[in-house]
């Protein structure tokens, strides 16, 4: 029995939303611009207003909007009605959701707060039909029409969720772009995990502090050894002077190891690299990931104030 493939059945799913993607993108007018405009105005906090499927994409624009610090919750229009309307205050700004414009709970919510902030409330719509309920009672109108959905019943929210949740990112870029948000202010609102690892630690917080070396006279079997012990991929040279003048890694030994005539007598001076790229230790850990790339390795030589050897940081120390 032949097995089934659905392979034409996802490239016709990518094809449907991306058709859907272009055809908003072609509708974008200066409305776009008024709306980026009422964000940056705004006092208070932006407020997404949805339910089902359309909730899960708002919540998560609303989400995208707090990581780049512009305060913002989402609420679910099911909920609403039990005391959430409290949390909005007539200075924020209150973005509604609905493909159709005409979802019940969410046309509720906007004249529930409507009638609390005496039409004092600025509101934005996003939905599919210019001429529905929504479009017509909110200040703003981002238009997201899709000709059609995806899934084969034409009814699952997928091409519009889509299309939804790319408006969100459009307008998040666009205020990042405006207030000049950078990678090291975006850390400050993600200290934990990697993100705030790589921008806001200092090297000396993830550098190790034991530091391997050998000298040019070392026989290569204990290089290897010495190399796996410490693990951190490689070890600094000295010379006789007790001078740090290079480095061996381990992939110095796999490069040069065939070229080596005799192996067996040969010595940390033979699969040496003289010098060494290093950085200081009160640099980021973001800008020892950069010259880590600039040079195409995998470890970094950490010197102090008075350019003494203090540590080793890696790849892995930066980004795990």
């Amino acid at each position: 029995m032949p097995m089934t493939t659905y392979f034409d059945d996802a490239k016709h799913t990518f094809n449907t939303e991306i058709d859907a993607l272009k055809s908003v993108r072609d509708t974008l007018d200066t409305t776009f611009d008024s709306v980026v405009a009422t964000i940056l105005q705004t006092k208070g906090r932006l407020i997404f207003i949805a339910i089902g499927k359309s909730g899960i994409i708002a919540d998560k624009i609303a989400a995208s909007f707090s990581s780049v610090g512009v305060p913002s919750f989402y609420i679910d229009a099911g909920t609403a009605y039990h005391g959430d309307l409290g949390r909005v205050a007539s200075d924020d700004l209150a973005i509604f959701i609905s493909n159709s414009g005409e979802t019940q709970e969410v046309i509720q919510t906007l004249i529930a707060l409507q009638v609390i902030h005496h039409n004092n409330l600025k509101t934005v719509a996003i939905t599919g039909s210019e001429d529905s309920t929504l479009a017509n009672s909110t200040d703003l109108l981002l238009k997201v029409d899709v000709a059609e959905e995806a899934d084969p019943t034409k009814l699952a929210p997928t091409s519009s969720t889509t299309a939804t949740l790319v408006m969100g990112d459009a307008l998040l870029i666009a205020i990042e772009k405006e207030k000049a948000f950078k990678r090291e202010n975006f850390a400050l609102y993600h200290p934990g995990g990697s993100i705030g690892k790589l921008l806001l630690q200092n090297v000396k917080n993830a550098m190790h502090t034991k530091i391997p070396y050998v000298h040019t006279s070392t026989p290569i079997n204990d290089v290897i050894y010495r190399i796996s012990d410490f693990a951190v991929g490689m070890t600094l040279v000295k010379n006789d002077d007790e001078k740090v003048i290079g480095i061996v890694t381990d992939g110095d030994i796999r490069k040069k190891f065939l070229d080596i005539s005799q192996v067996k007598n040969s010595t940390a001076k033979d699969y040496m690299t003289e010098g060494f790229i290093s950085i200081d230790q009160e640099s980021r850990n973001g800008a020892a990931w950069k010259k880590m790339a600039a040079h195409n390795i995998s470890n970094l030589v950490v010197l102090d104030d008075n350019e003494e050897v203090v540590g080793i940081i890696t790849i892995h120390d930066v980004l795990e």
